[in-house]
């Protein structure tokens, strides 16, 4: 697979609690929205963003806020959603990667954050 990527992605396991938002992108305002409350396993991450499997039906576009734990420091991040689907059958080479892992979670959501992680390595994860 060209990885075409910025910054260098590491593969991972760890557990995120995440709030969503439903509706017009244009029309939401996290600091006054509910949010919706999601759980699920980060399977790839990278100073830019994340990859995660959940069983969260969630819009592109939406914003999101992450929070998860590494060996290191504990985060809490905001990004949008900019990719989702189905894990099942998904012909895309990322999704094929992860669906024959033990994971709980049939959508992936793709998460650009808001802001780069200053320092994310394997090490920590």
């Amino acid at each position: 697979m060209n990885e075409k990527r910025k910054y260098q992605r590491f593969s991972c396991s760890l557990k995120v609690d995440f709030d969503y938002y439903e509706g017009n992108p244009d029309e939401i305002d996290p600091e006054t929205a509910v949010p919706i409350k999601g759980k699920g396993t980060i399977l790839d991450i990278n100073r830019g963003g994340v990859f995660l499997v959940s069983n969260s039906r969630v819009g592109v576009a939406l914003p999101i806020r992450i929070k998860f734990f590494t060996k290191k420091q504990a985060y809490d991040l905001e990004g949008t959603i900019i990719r989702t689907g189905l894990v099942k059958n998904n012909p895309s080479e990322i999704v094929k990667k992860y669906a024959s892992l033990d994971v709980k979670g049939d959508s992936y959501i793709a998460v650009e954050f808001s802001q780069l992680l200053e320092n994310i390595s394997p090490l920590e994860l």
